[in-house]
């Protein structure tokens, strides 16, 4: 009877097991068509409100973003991504739930098995909800948390089209307001969190879109100018010399400037004015900006303190740090020839005084300002050429320092994948050499001493030992057996 209690009691938990184990595949598969449920309203919310006036445009498929396809299934099915689809039914409801929830800007939590990260989530809301170009300027100019604006440039490097993306990059390049991108991390800024998606692909443990590699050229390029940019500007920041003269209006300078058309040079300009102060908010800016004017073809443009030089200064094309001269020297220098650049155009800048500041007049998007036809003089067009060539000479300088970091980072990757393998894939001679530190030298390994040979016994084997009688009558009749059997 105790047997066959026991043997009842397995048999019974073997029922049990397997219904509960039918339950949760049951609850399994029905998180997931929950969650495909979810997401796929979602999608066609995005759908809908595509539509709308001032949408940005999606450069990629509108139920994938360019996200990682286990980035975004994992996402598809967190829990905190279905609440926010409930939940989060606007822009502005959106922004708030950044502002108290987002603290890190990884795409995965850290501790959890690639569980997804609260800022994550939160963007494929974003992406789901669509962002049209006021709402993304107010994301990129929010005051309040640095995790709505980084959110913002993450939507448009996913989903924005490239060739769009300096546009909306480039004002921020250099910004300095904190962000701590990494948990757990040292803080970085916002600036260089914007320069890290315009230049790896890589991140934190997920892969961003490939950019077209002639647009991906083309950035580098301007991050590096945009870097020089930034040295120059600090450099006036130094001198307070050049910040006074740059300052006063009527100024004789040199400016940068480009179009679609031309590539980025400099020319000669007049300063019309300082911009002390925010346009629109009114608050006091950290570095002055510029209304600037090309007597060359009488276009007034606003630049900022890095797209401004000394007149007559260097070679028209690097800062007077980039010359080597010193703070003093280009103080002193910018002095002089400022002197002398007024003594020669004195007549010219009679035509610039008095001149109006009526900026709804002059202004068109971006703080630019319309520009007149250029005047068809022989020598402002020779020297306009070689102001052209210097610009052209200075991008494909430029464009060969970014081919050659290309390469580096490819060798340099290369050798890290080498020396990451494990040995048994290594030649046995590499490792002899690694251990002995021969690495490039004619050293060898020494040869193996050779074994000594033995010597071959050549002795006869004994002769058979004669069978006797019995043996031999055993063996017949084994065969007569054999035979009657088989025949």
């Amino acid at each position: 009877g105790g047997v066959s209690l026991v043997a009842h009691s397995r048999t019974t938990l073997k029922i049990m097991s397997r219904s509960a184990l039918w339950r949760q595949e049951d609850k399994v598969k029905a998180r997931a068509a929950h969650a495909q449920d979810v997401f796929a309203r979602a999608v066609e919310e995005g759908r809908q409100n595509s539509h709308l006036r001032g949408i940005i445009p999606l450069s990629c498929s509108d139920d994938t973003f360019n996200m990682h396809p286990m980035l975004l299934q994992n996402i598809a099915k967190s829990p905190y991504f279905h609440k926010c689809v409930d939940t989060l039914t606007d822009w502005n409801g959106l922004v708030d739930e950044i502002y108290y929830e987002v603290k890190h800007l990884e795409p995965f939590t850290a501790g959890a098995q690639k569980s997804p990260s609260t800022a994550f989530c939160l963007l494929l809301r974003l992406f789901t909800l669509r962002c049209t170009e006021k709402q993304m300027h107010l994301m990129l100019e929010h005051v309040d948390s640095p995790y709505i604006r980084c959110i913002g440039f993450l939507y448009l490097r996913y989903a924005a089209e490239p060739s769009t993306l300096w546009t909306w990059f480039e004002p921020y390049l250099h910004d300095d307001e904190p962000v701590q991108v990494r948990q757990g991390r040292a803080d970085t800024t916002v600036g260089e969190f914007v320069r890290s998606l315009l230049e790896d692909m890589d991140y934190h443990g997920t892969r961003l879109p490939r950019l077209p590699l002639t647009i991906e050229r083309q950035v580098k390029v301007k991050l590096l100018q945009s870097e020089r940019i930034e040295e120059r500007a600090k450099q006036h920041m130094e001198n307070k010399a050049a910040m006074e003269y740059f300052q006063k209006i009527g100024a004789r300078v040199q400016a940068l400037y480009g179009d679609a058309d031309n590539p980025v040079t400099w020319y000669d300009a007049v300063v019309d004015r300082a911009i002390l102060r925010d346009l629109e908010s009114g608050e006091l800016l950290e570095r002055p900006k510029f209304y600037v004017t090309f007597p060359e073809y009488g276009n007034t443009e606003i630049v900022t303190l890095g797209e401004v030089d000394l007149p007559g200064s260097n070679d028209l094309k690097r800062s007077p740090v980039e010359s080597g001269g010193s703070k003093m020297d280009c103080g002193r220098g910018h002095d002089d020839g400022g002197r002398t650049f007024e003594r020669e155009h004195r007549r010219r800048d009679d035509r610039y005084r008095g001149r109006s500041y009526d900026d709804d007049r002059h202004r068109r998007g971006g703080g630019r300002y319309d520009r007149s036809p250029p005047r068809r003089e022989r020598s402002r067009s020779r020297d306009r050429g070689d102001n052209l060539n210097d610009a052209r000479r200075e991008e494909k300088e430029l464009m060969d320092l970014v081919l050659k970091r290309e390469r580096e980072k490819t060798e340099a990757k290369g050798r890290a994948y080498a020396t990451s393998r494990p040995s048994a894939f290594r030649g046995e001679s590499r490792i002899e050499e690694s251990r002995h530190g021969a690495h490039g030298s004619d050293w060898k390994p020494p040869p193996k001493p050779k074994a000594p040979r033995r010597e071959e016994k050549h002795t006869k084997s004994p002769p058979p030992e004669p069978k006797t009688a019995a043996e031999l009558a055993a063996i017949e009749e084994k065969k007569r057996k054999l035979m009657a059997r088989y025949g």
